[in-house]
């Protein structure tokens, strides 16, 4: 269980300086259940930086140091450990392969059954324990083989069939675009609050981020539950898919 926000921007930024007090709040929740780890992925001018620990970002000089270094793109990731995974660096998101950045929000609690959905040839890449670095490679999996919208839906639809706990909320960066899975919201815990998987975003000129929920913000725009929401790095078109059919849900 953890907290997602990502950013893409026409211009360079820093991640503080794009989203000020937004960034602070989404911080804050590391003080308390979201304390497990954190990472930051960012990239400008084609070329990504990776910077991730196993120690709570409200406390980390190195976490505000990664997030303040400039970028055009990023994720960053306050981490909840769950699944009894140890608390380390190697189950800290964001998750890289090739040119992509992955991180999730959620458990799919049945992780054996993730690894069948790996192409053969990605499943000696995996360097720790998660649900979610597995979860990432099915979808690189099936990006060999459809866009990243069919892409989600596959996995999505497959890990509906094989887990009996699978959330699926997801950030995943690639070179073109900032891709969104929203996952329902009646598949939170009781405990962690109804709007737990909530997502929303914001539009600015030249400027767009996603995040999780957690603090209370104004001029954002909640994600629509079970979609796959897309926005192009060069021009920041977003677009809405539904996730469970190939019809475009909304249009933006």
């Amino acid at each position: 269980m953890c907290r997602l926000l990502g950013l893409v921007s026409r211009d360079e930024t820093t991640i503080p300086g794009a989203l000020g007090g937004d960034f602070d709040s989404f911080t804050a929740l590391s003080a308390g259940l979201h304390g497990d780890g954190w990472g930051v992925a960012g990239e400008l001018r084609g070329l990504r930086t990776l910077t991730r620990a196993a120690d709570a970002a409200h406390a980390s000089v190195d976490y505000r140091k990664a997030a303040s270094a400039p970028v055009t793109s990023g994720i960053v990731h306050l981490r909840a450990a769950t699944l009894d995974l140890a608390v380390a660096e190697r189950n800290t998101h964001p998750f890289v392969h090739g040119e992509l950045s992955f991180a999730h929000n959620g458990s799919i609690r049945e992780i054996a059954t993730i690894e069948p959905l790996i192409d053969a040839d990605l499943r000696g890449s995996i360097r720790g324990d998660t649900d979610s670095e597995r979860y990432m490679l099915a979808l690189v999996s099936e990006l060999r083989r459809s866009s990243p919208v069919e892409a989600a839906r596959t996995v999505a639809a497959r890990l509906g069939e094989v887990a009996v706990e699978a959330s699926i909320n997801a950030l995943l960066l690639t070179p073109d675009e900032l891709i969104v899975v929203a996952d329902e919201h009646a598949k939170a815990p009781n405990f962690l609050g109804s709007d737990y998987y909530a997502l929303s975003y914001l539009e600015r000129d030249g400027l767009f981020a996603v995040a999780s929920s957690g603090w209370e913000r104004e001029g954002w725009t909640p994600v629509p539950e079970r979609s796959v929401l897309t926005v192009d790095r060069r021009t920041l078109e977003l677009r809405i898919h539904d996730l469970d059919t190939a019809r475009l849900a909304i249009a933006a």
